[in-house]
């Protein structure tokens, strides 16, 4: 069933990691089992690179399309490709951010992830109680450690003079209808950025034409391989293009129902180690 296959992609949250945003022992192995078989294994995530360093434990994976596919990294974290957002949309749309509280953060090609300093008191407001975001406290790391702040000119002049190259806006708040204005503001700029998400809490704005499955087609290119050799685990919207070309699609059992119709397969939920399981009994024992 899987005589094809070359290289497995794997988004992390709510995939490859459990509900802790953990790389499980059982999933360490399954990984090293399914790599030493001859499969490149490859992260399809829209951390950053530094940012998914964090939970997979030192597993050596064959490259990283970080930021949505917005940066390309080969196995040793050289960066071989990336997508910079338009430095006047991100103008733009930092003002339609600062017009109510919205967490948000701009992340760049070094992996730097960026706060605006006059926004801190109103976001940490926002973010009173403990919320979780790829596994990191907002209110205890990613507020005060994760993040470079600075002040509202300096970082506009970073990216007006390209000192600072952004690939990727994060935005978040904990009530999803009140992105629902955000997206629609947002979308004035649809001609030179796309909108996805990792969830129903957040928004991610990339350049226009960048996706998981466009970084991939780097790997695709490097090692000699079509489609219809490559699988894809995912679970939400921003796996939508990678899962909808790969020839071996599969998705979560917690997945939302628009992404699982994409599935050819189904894995079993995240926190029950899905990706372990069905790398060990469905590729490995076949199927």
């Amino acid at each position: 069933m899987f005589s094809q296959l070359r290289l497995a992609a794997f988004d992390m949250d709510g995939t490859l990691l459990n509900g802790e945003s953990q790389m499980t022992d059982a999933t360490w192995e399954a990984c090293r089992l399914l790599q030493a078989s001859g499969c490149k294994l490859v992260l399809s995530t829209g951390r950053t690179y530094k940012s998914a360093q964090q939970p997979i434990n030192g597993f050596s994976f064959d490259g990283y399309v970080c930021s949505n596919g917005a940066t390309v990294l080969d196995a040793d974290g050289n960066l071989v490709q990336s997508s910079s957002l338009q430095p006047e949309m991100i103008q733009q749309a930092v003002h339609t951010l600062r017009k109510q509280p919205f967490y948000y953060e701009f992340h760049d090609t070094e992996s730097t992830r960026w706060m605006v300093q006059e926004d801190r008191e109103r976001i940490e407001l926002l973010i009173r109680d403990d919320i979780s975001v790829e596994g990191i406290s907002l209110r205890r790391f990613a507020f005060y450690k994760w993040t470079r702040v600075v002040p509202l000119a300096e970082m506009m002049q970073r990216i007006a003079s390209g000192e600072s190259k952004i690939v990727k806006m994060f935005v978040w708040h904990p009530v999803p209808e009140e992105l629902v204005p955000v997206r629609d503001e947002l979308e004035r700029w649809g001609d030179v950025s796309d909108i996805t998400s990792s969830g129903k809490h957040n928004l991610e704005v990339i350049p226009k034409g960048v996706s998981k499955w466009e970084g991939l087609t780097y790997f695709c290119r490097k090692w000699g391989l079509g489609p219809e050799q490559v699988m894809m685990f995912g679970d939400a919207e921003n796996d939508r293009e990678a899962l909808s070309h790969a020839g071996y699609p599969v998705v979560m059992e917690n997945a939302v129902p628009t992404i699982k119709e994409l599935a050819r397969f189904i894995a079993p939920h995240h926190d029950r180690d899905g990706v372990a399981e069905f790398i060990r009994k469905q590729i490995l024992a076949g199927g």
